[in-house]
């Protein structure tokens, strides 16, 4: 009997340690996410990058880096360590879409591109099932098949869907996304985009509980994600006239739970290991 508790606490631990794999599951506690990719911006009268929708800004990524993230202020800012637990290489990659964000409303000085709704969806990529590895290349016309929908990038193991949210705009509950800069089509834009996002539970993937913390604090309730990221002019993305391309460049931070499997697990490998100690004792 003693033999089998210690093999059942054996099995239990070795399993918990694979899920800190970078394989599908999120390494619990504070994560600094990096990836890029493109968009399109819709900048014109009345133009919409979907058609029959008011969608102003879509687009596609990569993960490139997932690194242990460090508290820099208590539920508020992550930063990076450096000490990466994910990275894109060549068995497997995290890609995404973005996609239905509308225009915000009563733009300001802090805020002169508000945005309003979208949705994030991510995925995985198995290239050892056979999964061929995609890249940023391409335009946006030529890769989206449909409203939340790109080739190369919402195949595989879906992991989450996410939801900008208010918070970024303490005096506008209606605006998600606070951009420094206005996009042109005349010239060269650079700015900066910041937002939150929440956890959409109703669409459940591999990532959805994990990512589900209400970690950062924001002027309008709890949110699972930060984003703070960076675009520039992309003329190689360029779409209909009145929609412009643009390059991001997208660190996010996170603060996942611990995947529910491994909790179990842990779980029962106490339970067998304080089985253990008791026999012991008597």
């Amino acid at each position: 009997m003693k033999s089998k508790l210690i093999a059942l606490a054996l099995t239990a631990l070795c399993s918990i340690s694979a899920f800190a794999e970078p394989v599908q599951f999120l390494q619990a506690g504070p994560i600094y996410l990096k990836f890029n990719g493109n968009e399109q911006i819709a900048i014109g009268n009345n133009a919409t990058t979907f058609a029959g929708t008011n969608e102003i800004n879509w687009g596609v990524f990569i993960m490139s880096t997932m690194e242990t993230g460090s508290v820099i202020s208590a539920n508020d800012t992550i930063g990076g360590q450096g000490d990466q637990f994910f990275n894109n290489n060549s068995h497997h990659q995290i890609t995404g879409m973005f996609y239905d964000v509308k225009a915000g409303t009563n733009p300001t000085a802090a805020n002169p591109f508000p945005a309003t709704g979208g949705f994030i969806d991510l995925y995985w990529r198995d290239l050892d099932a056979g999964m061929s590895k995609t890249s940023n290349t391409g335009s946006g016309p030529s890769i989206r098949c449909g409203f939340s929908c790109a080739t190369g990038y919402t195949q595989g193991d879906f992991l989450g869907r996410l939801m900008f949210a208010s918070g970024i705009e303490p005096g506008n509950a209606n605006n998600f996304i606070a951009g420094t800069t206005i996009p042109t089509s005349s010239a060269g834009f650079t700015g900066q985009a910041n937002s939150y996002a929440d956890v959409d539970t109703s669409k459940v993937g591999k990532w959805t509980s994990q990512l589900n913390s209400n970690y950062f604090n924001s002027a309008f309730g709890a949110r699972d994600l930060r984003f703070k990221n960076s675009y520039e002019q992309n003329p190689n993305w360029n779409g209909a006239p009145g929609i412009v391309g643009a390059r991001l460049d997208d660190p996010g931070q996170a603060f996942a739970l611990p995947e529910p499997g491994a909790l179990s697990l842990m779980g029962l490998a106490l339970v067998g290991m304080g089985a253990l100690r008791r026999r012991k004792q008597k």
